[in-house]
């Protein structure tokens, strides 16, 4: 099992991003804070790191989250005298941990692939530093054999981050290969169901239609299930 470290300069925004992080992980990664010194000033703590890693004991590899570089140090310092395997993530620290969550919770991920979700983070904003460039559409992925669904997203807030959580659990189950895209937004790319950067990058609001489509032994088993996750608003009153 993977652990999750979240390391801010601040006691206060530790804690929001733990919560935001749990909230995803649903009771399934450790998840542990260290955030501000020991006198409650603003900064790292090798010290407090140290204490959070005792809830992290019986984790198999640890991903630290950290929001500025200066907490680098602190926390090289203890993960080393912690003795666990261990990335010190560049992702950003919110958008880190809430992936970071998500992919954990997938039995069997590893170290590597948690970084890799983590650092990747920033994808599912669909945004890019340039301001006002025009985007090309992206042309239409071509014909293949399989079974597809055209879905409409009506859940109120589209397919964000727990519904996006669900559908990507929901394709994990099964092993055929599922992509989608947003029928609505020609311009964001075809993703793979079955990660979550890719669904978030999909940027569906409600309302909007995807294609799913699958290939496989069991493609038309899992193109069921995310007929009915989605016919089921995804569990969303």
């Amino acid at each position: 099992m993977i652990g999750i470290l979240i390391i801010s300069h601040s006691a206060q925004i530790a804690r929001g991003v733990k919560e935001l992080a749990e909230q995803m992980a649903k009771g399934q990664v450790p998840i542990a804070v260290a955030g501000g010194t020991q006198e409650g000033d603003l900064g790292t703590s090798a010290d407090l790191i140290m204490r959070a890693m005792e809830q992290l004991r019986d984790v198999t590899g640890v991903l630290a989250l950290v929001d500025m570089g200066s907490a680098v140090m602190s926390a090289e310092m203890a993960l080393e005298l912690a003795g666990v395997p261990y990335v010190i993530s560049g992702a950003p620290l919110v958008e880190g941990a809430l992936v970071a969550a998500v992919e954990a919770s997938r039995p069997g991920t590893t170290l590597a692939e948690v970084a890799a979700a983590a650092e990747r983070a920033l994808e599912t904003k669909g945004v890019h530093s340039t301001v006002n460039a025009p985007v090309a559409p992206a042309p239409p992925p071509p014909a293949a054999a399989g079974v597809e669904a055209t879905l409409t997203i009506r859940n109120k807030v589209g397919l964000h981050m727990r519904p996006a959580k669900e559908f990507v659990q929901a394709a994990s189950r099964f092993g055929s290969t599922v992509r989608v895209r947003n029928l609505d937004r020609p311009e964001r790319p075809e993703g793979n169901a079955k990660s979550m950067i890719d669904v978030m990058k999909l940027g569906v609001s409600a309302g909007q239609r995807i294609l799913v489509r699958a290939e496989g032994d069991d493609a038309q088993a899992v193109v069921d299930a995310l007929t009915q996750l989605v016919a089921d608003n995804f569990g969303e009153a």
